[in-house]
């Protein structure tokens, strides 16, 4: 027995607003999410079908559907942040100070990293995030 098909039941106007929305997209980003709805609301394919198709997660396309039944076409395509967007964590003071406090061992975890961050300059990132910055040692302490 083979997985069972997403269902994604949407009437004709629905139906009809994502048509009209993917030619009107600005970004291919938007244009993907879009044609995972429409693909989803099909009911011909599975999770992982769809994410096969468009090169992503199982997880990922989870999330897009659930963004589109809560919010429709305007919680799908909404972003938290602005594309090419600067992280603070670039400035040069930011640098310089976590590049002295890692050489230092100031820190001996992520968690750690992000708290001082936060403390010292008000920035707040996600723990997972700090890993980028943070030598191989000192990320698995």
């Amino acid at each position: 027995m083979g997985r069972k098909k997403t269902k994604l039941i949407l009437n004709a106007r629905q139906l009809d607003g994502l048509r009209r929305q993917i030619p009107a997209a600005k970004d291919e980003r938007e244009k993907e999410r879009l044609r995972v709805v429409l693909r989803a609301a099909s009911g011909q394919h599975t999770l992982e079908d769809l994410a096969r198709t468009a090169g992503r997660a199982r997880a990922t396309i989870q999330n897009w559907l659930l963004k589109y039944r809560a919010s429709g076409i305007s919680g799908l395509l909404e972003r938290n942040t602005p594309p090419g967007a600067v992280s603070p964590i670039t400035s040069p003071e930011v640098q310089a100070a976590m590049r002295a406090g890692i050489k230092s061992e100031r820190w001996q975890s992520a968690s750690e990293v992000a708290a001082w961050l936060k403390a010292e300059h008000g920035i707040t990132r996600a723990t997972k995030s700090i890993y980028y910055w943070l030598p191989k040692k000192a990320a698995t302490k």
